[in-house]
């Protein structure tokens, strides 16, 4: 369908509004993603009973304030005022203080199921369905949400509200490609809209300073997201492909007048509906699944590193951006800044990408990161590791600002790092089992951002440790990335072939069609198939 988007415009603006509207969905789901990250967030508090502490000696509740570990039993809680969070609200402490994190790993099982639902929904009713049917429910279960009497219930709720925003993922990124020239589709596909949505959430949390209005917010930016879809067209491309020629035309024509070009001809789009019902005939007759990539050895080694460097990237990410409260400083500044710092990292994407090498690039990029979180167990150390109660009344300023900042470092570095792996995947797979090895990986990734606010430790004098360990997960996966065959302006392989092929002639690529299996009428099917 190239022909008939370049004869429509590429990039017009239609494009543009298209990429407005898809995108601001991209921010409904990391605001819907992150909130537990503020949800999880321990305020302080203060016991109001007389209370026994270990050595079985009493005190009265002016002396106990926040340390859980100081007591045995303690009935009556306060928390103290300023903030509003699901710990405060059903007092998430002391033998319950596993609970956020078990809430988040409820919220991920939904993120991951609803990637699994949007795939297929997205290919048997429509991109368009599926996305904002996606933005409806997040909308709708972040408001109910809101009145959740117990924990449990609120966690159902964060459990369906995952659902929608594993769905959003999935098809808010691939919506907009279908719509834009090959040149304008790698632009598009790396504009920092998760990282400007993460900053824009952190501003609304330092503000509100309550879950449940962040909640209310959260409905409120679905409904305006929602509104575009009274403008917003059906995937001119799934619309060919099922058949739907007479809409199919009218998306074409829609696109034409907004970008101001001729209007493409009836005989055209004829020709491209055949040639793509054609091209969905030919990739229907040879299906592939999850067992293909791991047939062959040289493709079971690819699928098995960036498996790890998957897991192992989310891990960090989730690790970090829950792991807020257990860092040193204020929660809301230190909330703040690792959101800001999200969006430099693109930055670091150009020109690795461009001068250097895909395993060099992803290796020195894990190095970064390894520096970093290997950086906040080596202060920590040496400027003294202090005790919880010691880090609330007598902090290390020096120290707080280099854990800080560090952290900083190895999130940046993080997010980086995955945005170069990306594209590497996206070489490193033929192209028969390359939307099987997205989407596998992608599973592996929610796996690892379950594990990451789990085992982040809540007591900040164990997050050097925990830090230290990151730093040695890496440093793996920058080895393990060396190992993969380079990609960086070599053809893409299009076909499963043996490990001997894979291995030593990846600079030959050839598309075998027997003699009377295939019959291509025009240069276009041609282009299509290959």
């Amino acid at each position: 369908l190239d022909g008939v988007i370049e004869a429509v415009g590429v990039c017009g603006p239609f494009q543009w509004l298209l990429v407005l509207a898809a995108h601001s969905t991209i921010v409904v789901s990391v605001w819907g993603m992150m909130l537990m990250a503020f949800g999880g967030y321990d305020p302080g508090w203060e016991c109001l009973d007389t209370v026994t502490w270990h050595n079985n000696v009493s005190t009265d509740h002016n002396d106990a304030w926040g340390d859980y570990r100081l007591f045995s039993t303690c009935e009556n809680i306060t928390f103290l005022p300023g903030a509003s969070t699901v710990v405060s609200e059903w007092g998430l402490v002391c033998e319950h203080k596993w609970t956020p994190s078990v809430i988040f790993t409820v919220q991920m099982v939904g993120v991951l199921l609803g990637a699994y639902i949007a795939g297929h929904l997205g290919d048997c009713l429509g991109r368009r369905v599926c996305l904002y049917g996606m933005v409806a429910l997040h909308g709708v279960t972040n408001l109910a949400a809101v009145f959740s009497p117990s924990w449990q219930v609120f966690a159902a709720f964060r459990f369906f509200i995952g659902l929608a925003v594993g769905g959003i993922l999935t098809t808010s990124f691939i919506f907009p490609l279908e719509f834009t020239g090959q040149f304008w589709r790698g632009i598009v596909g790396s504009l920092p809209t998760w990282n400007i949505g993460a900053a824009l959430f952190s501003i609304a949390v330092i503000v509100l300073k309550d879950w449940r209005k962040l909640h209310v917010l959260s409905a409120g930016v679905s409904a305006l997201a929602f509104l575009a879809v009274f403008w917003v067209p059906e995937s001119l491309r799934w619309l060919t492909v099922h058949g739907f020629d007479v809409k199919a035309g009218a998306v074409a024509v829609k696109i034409a007048r907004l970008n101001k070009r001729p209007l493409p001809s009836l005989e055209l789009l004829t020709n491209m509906v055949e040639s793509e019902r054609r091209r969905a005939t030919i990739e229907r007759s040879q299906r592939y699944s999850y067992i293909d990539l791991f047939r062959g050895a040289a493709l079971r080694k690819r699928i098995l590193i960036m498996g790890f460097v998957w897991i192992s990237l989310a891990f960090i990410y989730y690790g970090i951006s829950f792991g807020v409260p257990s860092l040193s400083g204020d929660f809301y500044v230190n909330f703040l800044i690792l959101s800001l710092m999200e969006i430099p990292a693109i930055l670091f994407v150009l020109p690795t990408l461009s001068f250097l090498s895909r395993r060099w690039g992803c290796a020195i990029l894990f190095c970064v990161v390894f520096s970093a979180c290997f950086g906040v167990a080596v202060v920590t150390l040496a400027l003294g590791c202090d005790d919880c109660q010691q880090h609330m009344d007598n902090r290390n300023e020096l120290k707080e600002k280099l854990i800080l900042g560090l952290t900083v470092i190895a999130k940046v570095g993080t997010i980086g790092t995955w945005n170069v792996i990306t594209v590497f995947c996206g070489e490193l797979f033929p192209t028969a089992v390359r939307n099987l090895s997205s989407g596998y990986l992608n599973a592996l990734a929610r796996i690892g951002g379950m594990l990451g606010p789990v085992l982040f430790p809540q007591d900040p004098a164990l997050v050097h440790w925990t830090m230290a360990g990151m730093g040695g997960i890496i440093v793996t996966c920058a080895g393990l990335v060396l190992l993969l065959p380079e990609t960086k302006g070599r053809p893409l392989e299009d076909t499963l072939r043996s490990d001997k092929d894979l291995t030593h002639n990846r600079d030959t690529l050839m598309v075998h069609v027997q003699s009377g299996e295939l019959t291509l009428d025009t240069e276009l099917e041609q282009r299509a198939i290959a």
